[in-house]
């Protein structure tokens, strides 16, 4: 890298501020670690058969066992970065107080991560793999072939079948997110068939205006005896939504380059995160190694500076319990 155009004679305004516009993607995601011994990570469910029965005297106990349910194995990958600029090029950067340019390349490692947690939850809503910034194939299935977002995801032990996208794929609304609420009442199942009980208590959308204002609306509307002075009609009437879910906002609605994909933009999520495995969305971010700055490589011939940054991670998911979606389009 050389910046000539720092060098001359122009006055000019520099964009001092990177990129960071990850929202709370991480929350969406379950940590965990790998050591280097092995490339790969299982992540995997194991499921109880549950209720006991009755006993008649002198006869046998029911028997009932646990069964390891879908498995998901992710690989590793690593992901890094150069900037490399000339002294000369440096030192004007540094005259300028611009000299983090060339010193950013962690918070390049750090936006590539958050961009494919991003690209993971946007991009399965449409099919079982996306091509990302690199090139590389992505797979976005779970432990039952199918992407995270289906119609028609399966149970390891039952032929029970279950969706967790919305039917009709309503714009987000009070009755649309009480359709959503059935989903963790009613279409949540073990692998044995067996319902289970989770509790959703976030919503997910993009950044976009329409769709803030409208959680906003949902969930701190009040409604007060009297508006500036003027009765109002809907006094009394209870708010049921007032508070019940955190509202996250995720930049989902873009594609493998972080532009802007529209298509997504009216999309909703409702989920269940931050409990445990049991009781939660199971998606994961593995980390083998956390983004690392190596220290700068200096060729004192050429006088040149280089500026490495590097990580080593997995992202997948083992089932569609705990998050379905709306892909509305307004």
């Amino acid at each position: 890298m050389t910046v000539p155009a720092i060098q001359d004679l122009i006055k000019k305004s520099f964009l001092t501020s990177v990129y960071s516009g990850g929202g709370d993607i991480r929350r969406v995601f379950l940590k965990d670690t790998q050591d280097w011994t092995q490339s790969l990570k299982r992540i995997q469910e194991v499921d109880r058969e549950r209720f006991a029965e009755q006993k008649v005297e002198g006869q046998a106990s029911a028997q009932r066992g646990i069964g390891q349910g879908y498995y998901k194995d992710i690989s590793r990958k690593t992901i890094s970065v150069t900037r490399k600029v000339s002294g000369e090029a440096y030192q004007a950067l540094t005259a300028h107080k611009l000299s983090e340019y060339a010193m950013a390349t962690g918070k390049d490692v750090v936006d590539k991560i958050e961009l494919d947690m991003r690209n993971f939850i946007g991009y399965a809503t449409a099919g079982t793999s996306y091509t990302d910034n690199g090139g590389f194939v992505i797979d976005l299935t779970v432990g039952d072939t199918v992407s995270l977002f289906s119609t028609a995801h399966t149970l390891k032990f039952s032929s029970t079948q279950y969706s967790n996208i919305v039917s009709g794929a309503p714009t987000l609304t009070n009755t649309a997110l009480e359709t959503a609420e059935d989903f963790f009442a009613y279409n949540c199942f073990d692998n044995y068939g067996q319902r289970l009980s989770m509790k959703a208590n976030t919503i997910i959308t993009s950044r976009k205006a329409i769709m803030l204002n409208r959680v906003t609306r949902i969930l701190k509307s009040d409604a007060p005896e009297a508006i500036a002075g003027t009765a109002n009609a809907n006094a009394g009437v209870a708010n049921t939504y007032k508070n019940k879910y955190s509202h996250l906002v995720v930049e989902f609605d873009v594609d493998s380059l972080n532009i802007t994909n529209s298509s997504y933009s009216y999309y909703w999520f409702l989920a269940c995160l931050g409990g445990t495995e049991e009781d939660s969305l199971q998606a994961y971010y593995i980390s083998w190694l956390s983004p690392t700055v190596a220290p700068a490589e200096i060729d004192q011939d050429k006088w040149t500076l280089s500026y490495t940054a590097r990580a080593a991670y997995a992202i997948g998911a083992v089932s569609g319990r705990g998050i379905v979606v709306s892909k509305a389009t307004s």
